[in-house]
């Protein structure tokens, strides 16, 4: 079987401005909420159904920039971790350090040597 080759990352999703899904979202709004206006002044909606369409028109647009906004800045923070280095993973032998008696002789056997029993 060939060697596949160098191992290449796939590249990042292409980066897109907020503002291209902001603008497109609100006028739409605008829009369904203007239409609402009109059809709740002629009378062929009622108050209550006008508030309930009207609240519906506003929450999702804005739920969506919102729910767009998480994923960007979620993306963001992957990122910056990437860059962190991970611990070795033999990590659970060496920590914690064992405890060990102290070389004075003092009573305290068993503490570990930095640990000094008191508190603040």
């Amino acid at each position: 079987m060939k060697h596949p080759g160098p191992f290449r990352p796939e590249p990042r999703p292409p980066e897109f401005d907020l503002l291209s899904i902001v603008v497109p979202l609100v006028t739409m709004a605008f829009g369904v909420g203007l239409g609402l206006y009109c059809l709740h002044d002629a009378g062929r909606i009622g108050d209550e159904f006008y508030v309930a369409a009207l609240a519906l028109v506003v929450t999702v647009p804005a739920g969506v920039i919102v729910a767009i906004d998480i994923e960007r800045q979620a993306r963001r923070d992957a990122r910056a971790r990437s860059n962190e280095i991970p611990p070795p993973f033999d990590i659970p032998l060496v920590w914690p350090p064992e405890r060990t008696p102290r070389p004075d002789g003092d009573d305290e056997a068993g503490k570990a040597p930095w640990s000094t029993g008191r508190r603040p």
